[in-house]
């Protein structure tokens, strides 16, 4: 396990030297040039949303319209992929600060909640057969997910076209997709995926946490902000934490949806159900440095 991980980190130190050698922007650099450029991406998601709707209004644009609509999109594209080199930077610096604590983690059905802990992390290069990025999924409907549960999906689902979906294309997980490099200092991987399931039942722990993510969402929604955590694929902007209105249980109660969602479909539809505790955890150990154990 120690020449895995010592052979990923040189690679990826090896690449980020390159990157830097042509003059790459890193660090605070590449921060605030990222900060520009979701600036510049939430104006021009806003005008095309504004457009949007202006044509399901009136039943159609103007030929204008049609040309500025077009060349937003383009703009868009354009930035989003400015904004994943940036998120390949910021990754590449956290796992060369990280070296000492990355482990090599091979998934089975006592650590499958790992998988599930980084289901929020960007996987760089798996793309669909259409160019888009795929996610990480599995059985929402598990308390449990074993290793078969889980599968990539294309995130061009989540793209309407017409009556349909850009892409609807899935792939199982690969044996070597089991295979990941994490930070397992988390408490959450000290347990097995069904001890952890145990202590999430217990009613205490199940409202301290509730407390916790309720108290997360009202502090964002008042700076009007989202979590750092996970991107809408579609427009590239942080995900705003929701509650449901009427949920069954912890594991039913929260979300994450794109800024331009909207109830019945009238906006984007990406949203990452958070179903079970792994993701909790994740997103407030991300949001508020400390996880759920």
């Amino acid at each position: 396990m120690t020449e895995v991980v010592s052979t990923v980190v040189d690679t990826v130190r090896s690449v980020y030297e390159t990157f830097v050698g042509k003059g790459g922007a890193v660090k605070d650099v590449a921060v605030e040039e990222a900060r520009h450029k979701k600036d510049r991406l939430r104006e021009v998601n806003d005008e095309i949303m504004h457009l949007r709707h202006r044509g399901m209004d009136r039943g159609g644009l103007s030929d204008q319209e049609r040309k500025r609509w077009h060349d937003l999109r383009e703009e868009r594209e354009e930035l989003l992929g400015k904004l994943h080199q940036a998120k390949e930077v910021k990754a590449a610096e956290k796992i060369l600060d990280s070296e000492a604590v990355l482990e090599k983690v091979e998934v089975d059905l006592e650590t499958t909640h790992v998988l599930q802990y980084n289901a929020f992390a960007d996987t760089l290069g798996k793309t669909c057969k259409c160019g888009r990025p795929m996610k990480l999924q599995w059985q929402r409907d598990l308390n449990v997910a074993g290793p078969r549960d889980f599968f990539w999906a294309c995130t061009g689902w989540y793209v309407p076209v017409g009556e349909g979906r850009a892409c609807t294309r899935r792939e199982p997980l690969q044996r070597s997709d089991y295979a990941l490099m994490t930070d397992t200092s988390a408490p959450e991987f000290s347990i097995t995926a069904e001890e952890f399931g145990v202590i999430l039942e217990d009613p205490g722990t199940a409202k301290i946490i509730t407390s916790r993510v309720n108290d997360l969402r009202s502090d964002l929604a008042s700076k009007k902000q989202g979590v750092e955590l996970a991107t809408c694929p579609v427009h590239g902007q942080n995900m705003v934490l929701r509650k449901k209105s009427n949920p069954t249980g912890l594991l039913d109660a929260y979300f994450l949806a794109c800024p331009h969602w909207q109830p019945n479909g009238q906006g984007c539809s990406f949203i990452e159900k958070l179903k079970s505790g792994s993701q909790l955890a994740a997103l407030l150990k991300a949001e508020t440095g400390r996880g759920i154990l």
